[in-house]
């Protein structure tokens, strides 16, 4: 795609195939969905109603009303779907009473003192009890953990069952204490007989075996189950903290289907039910195992992608490859938007399972979200900073779009295509993913025992598409811009690109709803990342992005309109509305939107300061390249002198200066010199002396008045507080003489072959620039030193002695003294690299902090 051609054409296929994507989608996902076959028409009102009155004929007491929802048993539904097909098995009546994977789910907290005990991270009451029903509003079972006993105890009718009488009147309901004159004996009787004897004169009546299944038959009769297809499994004493209960498990092995049903009916001796719960022994779907591994070796991949991210983020901080500024403004909003995500969860679930809003709960709450936005912002501005930089770096066109995002330009024709393309993409994509679905052999949609997004949080609409929206803008990130324009500054090669999210996506399955095994799970997530990254390669991270939410969110808020009066319908309805907004805002960009040519470039601030340093490099390279054509090219061929010379600045640019100038007689000026400070001003300082002491030389009268006259002239053009120590020198080879001055410089150095002996001249004198010129030439002496065969001079600036090794000693003049002795006999150049050696190996892992010059003439 070409940012702002003319795509007219293209555009409005790519949006045509997209309508009708959705449309096949709704067609084929309706068949191919378990929750299309669930009744949801039963109605909370009603379940919430039937569940209350079931739950006071039970003898149960409550103050508020039950918390009702719409649940799914996910595993027995997964092993319904593995086993065969679903569609036409639960859609038989009496296949549905037996293996009920919808039902109501009704809580309710009873008047009871209970517990305080912990659920999740807050303090939930412990007196729950759970009323569930069929689809069509039927009892199925009561779930009481707590084995809660309930106020109205006695059950005369389960109890006339037990007995095997028309009715039974020998206890008054009313008597308080009645419950002490039953209790279950096992082994007892098996037909006990009513004696209104034994009842009057309160002595306990034992019931027995029989007794306990007839009341529990009873009871699963009075409830959903076919009673007729189960038989008594088992039945045993239920101990309870005052007397024990009776528990019957009935058993429905599969005329129908491979699948067995359990029902564990507990009565009290009195024929009350304390708990009716339901199982399904071999419902687990097979595999669990290898699922489990599979879990670990995604845990294992995703702790390494989490150090891999650290460490990226740490190379590209030290390398200021990161754009801090727009990182920090996502992660500041992704650690507002997941803590308020928290808030909603955690509030819901909290208020429904009959928790209040104490202390604890509010402290916790703060505690955990103040945790989660830390741990979000954090992980947000890795992902965010490591990601811009590296396609920044090696694919760059990819987040054109989003830079103009980033400048608010978001009325242009580059932002249009993204939105309908991107729309599109997505929609396409689902008609792709639900093909493979059909071609794959045992997969099948795994429903959340939640069923509805509703039934976990407060505002589930914002809940689902802002959390779809800042989940996997994180995981398009990595896989994305990290992942993939990792593998592109290593290939180019469409094939390995877009392969690459493919194998990442089978391997991490980063869907929020399961398709069945692994197999299903690896090829389905395979192909949905082969088809997004076939959309980044052609497109870009816009509309990459813009596909995977689209994709993602059209799936997980079918609820919304699989099921009628679905609680998520809002959250579907508001989702197609953005999506018609999106359709509506990208054909507005397209045909009124800026044209490419208008826009500006986004360049983000480390990229200009990156420039801006790369041009001060070259600046400072040509500088050096200047101030080394200022410094001698070699040194000059004098009969009778051997002559060497080095000049190492500590940085691009140094003030170290030196020179060797010819004067008439066969006499050679030697000059060394070394400026106050360092870098480009120093530069230019030892580049104006220069100029300066070569202009004095053409008029040589003696040291002192070139020294002098420089004086004055730098005076006239440095600014205050600049000063350069010098000596200037003339070498005389017929008179065997050097004739001196120094202005503040270093000590020469003079070795006397004949004597073996090292001496230092200092002659008084003040540094350039640091008097006026009567003050200067009041000071400023000059020496004459005879030169001899074999004699030795040495000109030196203060770098060399005062190089640190790293334990900070210094190299010292008394270290140089010694060095010049032991190898005073051999040539000058030897000499300097003798030196220049011996300084490596002192300052051995230490940066040069100042410039290094030295001049070294010997007398043949």
């Amino acid at each position: 795609m070409i940012p702002g051609s003319d795509t007219a054409k293209q555009d409005l296929i790519i949006l045509v195939a997209g309508a009708v994507s959705l449309l096949m989608f709704f067609w084929l996902y309706s068949g191919y969905h378990p929750l299309s076959y669930a009744d949801h028409s039963y109605g909370k009102a009603a379940s919430a109603q039937t569940a209350s009155e079931i739950t006071g004929e039970m003898g149960f007491s409550y103050s508020d009303g039950p918390v009702t929802t719409f649940r799914a048993n996910s595993t027995l539904l997964d092993s319904l779907q593995k086993n065969g097909s679903f569609p036409e098995f639960y859609g038989n009546p009496l296949h549905r009473a037996l293996y009920p994977v919808f039902y109501w789910e009704n809580r309710f907290r009873v008047d009871q003192p209970g517990e305080e005990t912990f659920s999740g991270f807050f303090e939930l009451p412990s007196n729950i009890i759970q009323v569930r029903l069929s689809e069509e509003g039927k009892f199925i079972a009561l779930q009481n953990n707590q084995n809660i006993l309930p106020v109205r105890r006695l059950n005369q009718d389960a109890l006339a069952r037990a007995y095997q009488v028309e009715s039974f009147h020998f206890i008054d309901p009313e008597d308080s204490e009645a419950h002490n004159l039953l209790a279950f004996q096992f082994p007892g009787v098996s037909d006990p007989v009513a004696d209104s004897l034994a009842f009057s004169q309160r002595r306990i009546q034992y019931l027995g075996r029989d007794a306990a299944r007839r009341m529990a038959t009873f009871h699963l009769e009075k409830s959903a189950w076919p009673a007729h297809h189960f038989e008594v499994k088992s039945t045993d004493l239920y101990p309870l903290e005052t007397g024990e209960a009776a528990r019957v498990v009935f058993e429905h092995k599969g005329d129908f289907s491979t699948q067995v049903t359990e029902v564990s009916v507990a009565v009290l001796p009195t024929g009350a039910l304390l708990k009716m719960e339901y199982s399904f022994p071999n419902n687990q779907v097979t595999g669990a195992s290898f699922s489990q591994i599979i879990s670990n070796v995604r845990g294992v991949i995703i702790l390494f992608a989490v150090l891999w991210i650290i460490v990226l983020l740490f190379i590209r901080f030290r390398m200021r490859l990161i754009d801090i500024q727009a990182a920090t403004l996502v992660a500041v909003l992704a650690g507002l938007l997941v803590p308020f995500l928290i808030i909603l969860g955690q509030a819901y679930n909290h208020i429904n399972g009959f928790g209040s809003f104490n202390f604890s709960f509010i402290l916790t709450l703060l505690i955990t979200i103040g945790f989660f936005a830390g741990v979000v912002s954090v992980g947000y501005f890795a992902v965010t900073a490591i990601s811009d930089s590296i396609t920044r770096q090696y694919w760059k066109d990819k987040i054109r779009t989003v830079d103009l995002l980033r400048v608010g330009q978001f009325f242009n024709i580059p932002i249009g295509i993204n939105f309908v393309r991107g729309i599109s993409y997505g929609f396409i994509l689902l008609v792709f993913w639900m093909i493979t679905l059909f071609v794959i052999p045992g997969s099948y949609v795994s429903l959340d025992g939640n069923v509805f997004n509703a039934n976990t949080t407060y505002l589930p609409f914002i809940a689902e598409l802002v959390g779809n929206l800042v989940l996997y803008l994180l995981l398009a990130q990595v896989f994305f811009l990290i992942l993939m324009g990792q593998v592109r500054a290593s290939t180019k090669n469409p094939v390995i690109l877009v392969a690459t999210p493919a194998i990442l996506f089978g391997m991490m399955y980063p869907f929020p709803f399961g398709i069945g095994d692994f197999a299903a799970e690896l090829l389905s997530a395979s192909v949905v990342g082969l088809a997004l990254g076939w959309i980044y390669y052609r497109e870009d991270f816009l509309t990459t992005l813009i596909s995977l939410i689209i994709f993602i969110t059209s799936v997980s808020t079918a609820p919304g309109w699989l099921v009628d009066a679905s609680p998520d319908a809002l959250t579907f309805f508001i989702f197609m509305g953005l999506v018609i907004v999106g359709y509506i805002i990208g054909g507005y960009n397209i045909y009124r939107g800026k044209q490419v040519r208008e826009l500006p470039d986004f360049v983000p601030e480390y990229v200009m300061e990156l420039a801006r340093e790369d041009r001060m490099k070259q600046e400072l390279q040509i500088a050096r390249k200047v101030q080394e054509s200022f410094l001698p090219v070699k040194t000059p061929d004098i009969p009778g002198l051997d002559i060497a010379a080095i000049c190492k600045p500590a940085y691009e640019t140094g003030g170290d200066y030196y020179d060797l100038i010819s004067l008439r007689d066969g006499r050679l000026a030697v000059t060394i010199g070394d400026v106050s400070g360092k870098g480009i001003q120093a530069a230019f300082y030892m580049t104006f002396i220069k100029g300066v002491l070569h202009s004095l030389c053409n008029d040589y009268t003696s040291t002192i008045d070139v020294l002098t006259k420089t004086n004055k002239i730098f005076r006239q053009n440095a600014n205050k507080g600049t000063f350069i120590s010098l000596i200037f020198g003339v070498v005389n080879v017929p008179d065997n003489t050097f004739l001196f001055s120094r202005a503040g410089h270093n000590p020469l150095l003079f070795y006397k072959s004949k004597t073996k002996t090292l001496h230092e001249f200092k002659p008084e004198g003040l540094a350039i620039g640091m008097a006026e010129e009567d003050v200067f030439k009041k000071y400023i002496g000059e020496q004459r030193v005879p030169f001899n065969k074999d004699d030795m001079l040495i000109f030196f600036t203060d770098g060399v002695v005062e190089a640190i090794s790293k334990t900070n000693k210094v190299y010292g003049d008394q270290r140089l003294h010694e060095l010049i002795k032991k190898y005073h006999n051999l040539p000058s150049n030897e000499l300097v690299n003798k030196l220049e050696n011996d300084l490596a190996r002192f300052s051995k892992q230490t940066l040069q902090h100042d410039d290094l010059t030295m001049i070294v003439i010997k007398k043949r």
